[in-house]
């Protein structure tokens, strides 16, 4: 049987590294004896490719995987598949119909939705349109029966993640993720312990009735063979592990680091909280090859870090860990967030100072969404902060806000995350020449320079005055 994936990313506001979750669908689909397919969808005129690909591979299955601010492109999607062949079977995973599987009463177009971890569950779905059989009683499956939503039971999370085949890098077209990103995303284990406010895995926990989500992971042995095996098959120079934060469990990644330095040996990225540093941990990493460390900072600002986001973490802590990163030479990068509810300009300069004094290597930031099912966008919506007109038609995630902030404020926000690195970065030469130099300003160095200079100039002044 053949089985279409449906990734849309429009107007997406990151790199499209990877989505471990439809690649292992795509894996165990394919090692159940059924073919299966992929197609990105990164702008609205090309849903003709949709269209193309169905009339030539003829799917009996149409699968979307989706996040919050992309449904609404599922839901036109299904609405054109559905329309010129009725007799597909439309499905929709990911994080937003697990966090908020209502979403399957706001379109006529999709058959159902899978809710949580669902590799298994998908299986028994296929088999079942295969031979014909009612689907609709499939575990993590939601459908609309009498105008309301009927959740089935979820499956238990998978304990050993080792019996999952690895993600699929064969039918989904990672040679263009490694084009745009120039590194190969691995991912290690599921799940993460703390409850930030505005993120999913508390909403994922609450889901399977757990008070955390807590990770679980693939052996070292397992995680170590699956880079092996794509090495035989791509080209590597630089590995991302993008496990929500490294290495938790120190036996594991004790055990790990000694195997990836003796039979792996190629520089990687990976993604820490600063209250689990310490010197160990970050020798450690140096050693195997650990060249970059992305770290969230997210405010700058310990009342909304703490009170609003939920981090509980201080600025001391921040800057601890900093320190001990920066002893191994190690670089940092910094994640952070602007635009939650109570957060006003002097909070958004409190984030930029704290950044200006961790002098990381590489920054970026986020405006605040506010995803449903979550503990700060459930709040939103209930305390009615959210334009729910612009929320379901939204595209630009995490570039502009869709709260009911005042316009003077939504345009500074926009005008922060344009500008963010001068901010940062208001007088470092070195940076400027370093883009000059990668061809970004040559043959203009002269003009460029000074237009960059007066406007780190125009920062200076503003940050002065908001220091006051």
């Amino acid at each position: 049987m053949n089985v279409l994936f449906i990734y849309p990313n429009i107007n997406g506001s990151h790199i499209d590294y990877y989505s471990f979750g439809l690649a292992s669908l795509v894996s165990v689909t394919r090692a159940n004896g059924h073919n299966a397919r992929v197609v990105i969808i990164s702008k609205e005129d090309k849903y003709s490719e949709v269209l193309n690909e169905i009339s030539e591979f003829k799917p009996r299955i149409v699968g979307f995987s989706s996040v919050s601010s992309q449904f609404d492109f599922v839901k036109k999607i299904a609405e054109l598949v559905k329309s010129k062949f009725s007799e597909i079977v439309t499905v929709c995973g990911g994080v937003h119909p697990t966090i908020n599987p209502e979403c399957v009463l706001e379109t006529d177009f999709l058959d159902g939705v899978f809710v949580g971890e669902s590799e298994g569950s998908f299986v028994e779905f296929l088999d079942k349109v295969e031979n014909g059989e009612s689907y609709k009683k499939t575990d993590n499956f939601a459908y609309i029966e009498d105008s309301r939503v009927i959740l089935n039971p979820l499956k238990p999370f998978i304990a050993n993640l080792d019996s999952l085949p690895y993600p699929d890098r064969e039918v989904y077209p990672l040679d263009n993720t490694i084009r745009m990103a120039g590194l190969v995303p691995f991912l290690f284990s599921r799940g993460c312990p703390f409850s930030c406010s505005y993120c999913s895995n508390h909403a994922i926990a609450k889901r399977y009735n757990m008070d955390k989500n807590r990770p679980r992971y693939r052996t070292p042995e397992s995680s170590i063979c699956e880079i092996e095996e794509t090495k035989r098959r791509l080209p590597i120079k630089s590995v991302f592990i993008m496990d929500d934060i490294f290495g938790l469990n120190k036996k594991w990644r004790q055990e790990f680091c000694k195997k990836y330095k003796k039979r792996i040996g190629i520089r990687f990225i990976c993604l820490l909280r600063v209250d689990v540093i310490d010197d160990d941990f970050i020798r450690l990493l140096k050693d195997a090859g650990c060249y970059q460390i992305s770290i969230g900072i997210e405010s700058g600002n310990e009342q909304i870090r703490n009170n609003v986001m939920n981090r509980k973490m201080s600025n001391e802590q921040v800057m601890k860990a900093v320190n001990i990163i920066r002893k191994y030479r190690l670089r940092i990068n910094t994640i952070n967030m602007i635009g939650v509810p109570g957060e006003d300009e002097r909070m958004i300069w409190d984030t930029i100072i704290l950044n200006r004094k961790i002098k990381p290597d590489s920054t970026g930031v986020n405006i605040f969404y506010p995803y449903k099912g979550t503990k700060l966008g459930d709040y939103c919506f209930e305390k009615n902060m959210v334009n729910e007109t612009l929320y379901n038609s939204f595209s630009n995630e995490r570039r502009e806000t869709v709260l009911n902030f005042p316009e003077p404020h939504k345009e500074k926000m926009i005008y922060y995350v344009q500008n963010w690195e001068a901010l940062v970065y208001p007088f470092d030469i070195k940076r400027a020449l370093l883009r000059w130099y990668r061809g970004r300003l040559r043959g203009l160095l002269s003009k460029i320079f000074i237009w960059k200079y007066l406007r780190r100039l125009k920062h200076f002044v503003l940050f002065r005055r908001n220091a006051k």
